[in-house]
């Protein structure tokens, strides 16, 4: 995908294509910590900042939470820390392994992404 191949909606869009972004836990209590399988829903640009808004679901539990993956002015793209992974172009509807977990002490109590790849299934034939 190029620069102009993005999957990221609005929150308009969002809600015209079917999806439920409501029912997605926005609250640090909520979200699962760990490393998890989960499957990418779908993602909505952030409204107040420069970043996504990633919906997933756990796959063994079907919990639903929202991470955000923030935006690098310098190279435009939406990557964690030490990753490839752009978050402005990877395919929704497919599972990552994610690791999910606090950052600081403070009162705030923030949840974030840490690291996430995308899972690739392989089949063998024998």
């Amino acid at each position: 995908m190029n620069r102009m191949e993005r999957n990221v909606l609005s929150f308009r869009a969002a809600l015209e294509k079917g999806y439920h972004p409501r029912l997605y836990s926005y609250d640090p209590a909520r979200i699962p910590l760990g490393e998890m399988e989960a499957v990418l829903d779908f993602k909505i640009w952030s409204k107040r900042i420069i970043a996504i808004n990633c919906y997933f679901t756990r796959t063994d539990t079907g919990e639903k939470f929202v991470l955000t993956v923030y935006g690098h002015s310098k190279t435009g793209r939406y990557t964690l820390p030490g990753s490839s992974l752009d978050f402005g172009q990877c395919p929704i509807d497919c599972s990552y392994n994610v690791m999910v977990g606090r950052k600081g002490d403070d009162e705030k109590n923030k949840v974030v992404l840490v690291k996430a790849e995308r899972k690739i299934n392989r089949t063998y034939h024998q």
